[in-house]
């Protein structure tokens, strides 16, 4: 279920956690703070009733001293001196009753000392001073006083006095040792909650940090070992999707990313090796064209550009090699013609009628080739047909690698956007570091807090003692959480490098495609010099359209003149010998016109 959570509520979670148990570990020491500082008071508490006690018994010792002086020495000082003391002793029996108002029955105790003691400053006190006042200075009077019952017996009142005050003592020492004991335990108790919270603190630490690091570096790691697979050229690499947060979506759009890439060099791959095939099986029929061999066969087929380009190409050949077999059919015929007027001219045993038909059959000859000239003329202008609508195609290609062209430098733009993402990912983890700096300051400003408090109870000694156990143990809790912020920060370092890794990656494999994009623009120069070279054909095309058109007016000049000389023949029989001399003309020309018709293959 933490693998399926979002980047975000995987650290809100993890921090919130350490927060939590820190929280929960300063309230629970707070607590125990105070009780500690409860007990402390209620120590201070029970030496301020020792000392109002001592106070009392100094009070009274007082009270006896200076009678007893008074009693030797019958001064008047010493009487004011003595009653001065006499009346601060109810205040100090009030402030010990005031003192310990919350133990009833040290509150009775003491108020039964207040009606002793006031009974004995009347009964004994004021008797004996009243009685050295009337002894005055008479001789002996000191003895007097020191022979009498109050100041010779002693189980006297007084005695019982502190006997009293001695039990009041000894039940507030008791109270004194029973809260230095719980102060003692809450001491104790504090340090092994501060120990148990900075050891859970501790552990939760290393949990959180060894699943975050899980559910980070994982993710990261197939994608970059994903993305170095294709780099180095395995094209049917995949990462596997471990989760279902931000890096799961980045792996699941990488994939598809890396198939569709796959599937469009398979593609491109495929037509590239096609086109080439075709083009190589039609630039070798037009090689051995070139050669004089027109008996190669056209075996590329298809309704692509190259498909109709080799069509009309084959129809082309086919035209040319039956011109080609009418040429040299008229060729032979014209020699033979001329061979038979050569013959009727040597013997002159022909008639006019006989070079008559001779006439005829040169006639029919010059219209059969006047025929031939008009279907060559035909044959050529379906070849410009072809010729455009070959460049028209080849256009229409063009236009598709540029298509492929634009398709490909989207693609370079999707990757661009997946480095933005990297680069995203890698600020957020700068944000996660700066967290990390702050906690380290508060970390630091406890460490000093915790300083100045152990100062702060140094001065107070004592007192201070069990607040200085606590400024150190949350000392001590300050260093553990900069050592852990530290810790956490080298993860997030090493996470920055992983996802800077995997930035260079993609950066190579933008490079990778933007060489396939270079690639692809070649191949559209290349059909850009193809499509040239056809548009070059055009021209010539429609020059050697216009010769033929010449040559067709030049046949059909020659049938004209042909009958004229078909006149000429009948009406008179002395042009023999320029006959006889045109027609060796015509024999050379026949020989000249086989010898360069021979060269052409036309059936295999």
């Amino acid at each position: 279920m933490f693998k399926d959570l979002s980047i975000k509520k995987k650290l809100y979670m993890s921090f919130g956690a350490i927060l939590a148990i820190i929280l929960l570990l300063l309230s629970i020491a707070y607590n125990k703070f105070n009780s500690l500082s409860d007990a402390n008071g209620w120590d201070r508490h029970t030496m301020e009733v020792l000392q109002a006690i001592d106070g009392l018994r100094n009070d009274l010792l007082q009270v006896q001293v200076e009678a007893r002086g008074y009693y030797l020495t019958g001064a008047a000082v010493r009487l004011e001196r003595t009653r001065k003391e006499m009346t601060d002793l109810p205040g100090s029996t009030q402030r010990l009753q005031k003192l310990t108002s919350d133990n009833p029955g040290q509150v009775a105790r003491f108020k039964k000392l207040e009606e002793m003691i006031d009974i004995w400053a009347k009964e004994v006190i004021a008797s004996q001073l009243t009685m050295r006042q009337e002894l005055g200075d008479k001789p002996g009077s000191a003895d007097a006083m020191g022979r009498t019952a109050p100041l010779t017996n002693t189980n006297s009142l007084i005695g019982q006095i502190y006997k009293f005050m001695d039990d009041a003592t000894a039940e507030e020492q008791k109270l004194l040792a029973e809260r230095s004991t719980t102060s003692n335990n809450l001491q104790e108790t504090m340090r092994l909650v501060l120990a148990g919270g900075g050891l859970a603190c501790v552990v939760l630490s290393a949990v959180i940090a060894w699943l975050l690091v899980r559910a980070l570096a994982e993710p990261l790691n197939n994608l970059t070992h994903a993305v170095g697979r294709i780099a180095a050229g395995e094209q049917s690499a995949r990462a596997t999707v471990l989760s279902a947060d931000e890096l799961g979506q980045v792996t699941t759009e990488f994939n598809r990313m890396a198939q569709s890439i796959q599937d469009s060099q398979a593609n491109e791959q495929a037509a590239t090796n096609l086109l080439k095939s075709k083009v190589d099986s039609l630039l070798g029929v037009v090689s051995k064209a070139a050669a004089g061999d027109l008996t190669g066969k056209i075996e590329v087929a298809g309704s692509d550009a190259i498909g109709q380009l080799a069509h009309g190409l084959d129809r082309m050949f086919e035209n040319l090699r039956a011109l080609l077999n009418n040429v040299q059919k008229a060729g032979i015929q014209v020699t033979t013609s001329a061979t038979e007027i050569a013959a009727s001219a040597k013997q002159q045993e022909a008639t006019g009628i006989e070079q008559a038909q001779t006439s005829v059959e040169i006639l029919s000859t010059t219209k059969e080739i006047s025929a031939n000239t008009s279907q060559l003329l035909k044959t050529m202008e379906d070849a410009t047909a072809v010729a455009d609508y070959t460049t028209s195609a080849t256009a229409d290609a063009q236009n598709n690698l540029r298509r492929m062209d634009s398709t490909m430098q989207h693609m370079v733009s999707a990757t661009d956007s997946i480095n933005a993402k990297l680069a995203a990912l890698s600020e957020k983890a700068s944000n996660i570091n700066s967290v990390l700096i702050t906690i380290t300051k508060v970390a630091d400003q406890t460490n000093i807090l915790s300083l100045n408090a152990a100062i702060e109870a140094e001065k107070a000694g004592e007192a201070g003692r069990g607040f200085s156990v606590v400024a150190t143990e949350i000392r001590r809790l300050a260093d553990q959480t900069s050592v852990s912020t530290w810790d956490i920060e080298q993860m997030l370092k090493e996470m920055q490098s992983a996802v800077s890794a995997s930035v260079m990656g993609m950066d190579k494999f933008s490079e990778e495609i933007r060489r396939s994009v270079g690639e692809v623009r070649q191949v559209t120069d290349q059909l850009s010099g193809v499509m040239d070279q056809v548009q070059k054909l055009a021209p010539q095309f429609d020059a050697v359209l216009q010769g033929m058109q010449s040559q067709a007016v030049g046949a059909q000049q020659i049938s004209e003149t042909m009958m004229q000389l078909n006149d000429a023949t009948q009406q008179t029989v002395e042009s023999l010998k320029a006959t006889s001399e045109a027609v060796h003309q015509l024999q050379y020309a026949a020989g000249d016109l086989q010898s360069s018709v021979a060269n052409f293959a036309v059936a295999a």
